[in-house]
């Protein structure tokens, strides 16, 4: 599924399902997914800037957005991507050797550049200047220990390190409590995917809403305590019974058996039914008179085991 996200509250804005290749060619996915996406979402032209990992981004793709969808862009980006500057995208470009070293270069409205951390870091935008930041980094020092240290870093790598996660953050969310079982029908792996989806939507916005906002020294709603309260807001106080599997039995099953019987008084008293028959059949040794019994089978039994056995045992003699 391909799907776009709001960076900060990680509302998933439009998703679709990938159904496989157009007219049996790949050619042009990623701009067609990525125009597609922002359009449904509506975020054209509105302000919005878009990040993107490296399978959608390219130059072509972003001087069209930033031309026809009046859209910026920023993305890590392949070597092999048509345009770029071959100069510093490539495997072990010059002046790029110690960690923090960085080389920019601009066409237009994308500015790309390359930045050493552990390994290179390729990038481009059409968001961003030539601005540097920082980031600490645990470096390794002489005697072995580590030490925190601020590196220089381009200020484009500092936001897309922090604007890009809202996707991988709901699809983090929706795998914690999700209703997923095996199947080898997709359709069902898809439906109960978007249901999941909705529910944390649902979520999202109900933690923006001001009508549900915690009071003082309290803290919010989890997703966990949110997933159980629209579970038992759906069972809504209907549980199902046991099921018994395989097929009905063909034998009648006597009524006092299955439907609900209540105790009840005669009034006058007379041999219960469950005594007087164990003793018939010389099972027990006494029998007792009583006065209670069940109304609805018109029979006197002795209240509670007699009442019990009558209503749950067929051979209770």
């Amino acid at each position: 599924m391909w799907a776009i996200a709001e960076a900060d509250t990680v509302y998933v804005s439009f998703c679709q399902v990938y159904s496989g290749r157009i007219n049996g060619t790949a050619n042009g996915l990623a701009n067609r997914v990525v125009k597609t996406c922002i359009e449904r979402a509506n975020v054209i032209g509105q302000g919005y800037h878009i990040y993107m990992d490296n399978y959608f981004t390219s130059p072509t793709l972003f001087t069209d957005l930033f031309q026809h969808y009046n859209t910026a862009a920023c993305g890590t980006v392949r070597l092999n991507r048509r345009e770029l500057p071959k100069d510093i995208m490539k495997k072990n470009p010059e002046g790029v050797t110690i960690r923090g070293d960085m080389q920019f270069r601009q066409k237009d409205a994308v500015a790309a550049v390359v930045w050493k951390d552990k390994k290179n870091v390729n990038l481009i935008s059409s968001i961003h200047d030539f601005s540097v930041g920082a980031v600490q980094r645990n470096v390794q020092q002489a005697d072995g220990t580590f030490q925190q240290q601020e590196i220089p870093c381009p200020q484009m790598i500092c936001d897309y390190t922090q604007y890009m996660s809202g996707v991988d953050r709901a699809d983090q969310y929706i795998q914690y409590y999700v209703f997923q079982h095996k199947t080898l029908k997709w359709p069902k792996r898809i439906f109960f995917t978007m249901i999941e989806m909705l529910k944390f939507n649902t979520f999202r916005l109900f933690l923006l809403s001001p009508h549900h906002q915690p009071g003082p020294c309290k803290r919010p709603t989890t997703f966990l305590e949110f997933s159980k309260a629209v579970a038992v807001g759906l069972i809504g106080g209907y549980a199902g019974g046991s099921v018994r599997k395989g097929r009905p039995s063909l034998v009648p099953v006597d009524d006092h058996l299955t439907q609900r019987h209540l105790p009840g008084s005669f009034g006058n008293k007379s041999w219960c039914h469950v005594c007087h028959m164990r003793v018939k059949n010389n099972h027990q040794d006494t029998r007792r008179q009583t006065r209670y019994g069940c109304l609805e089978c018109g029979k006197h039994l002795c209240l509670p085991d007699c009442f019990i056995v009558f209503h749950s045992i067929k051979n209770y003699c």
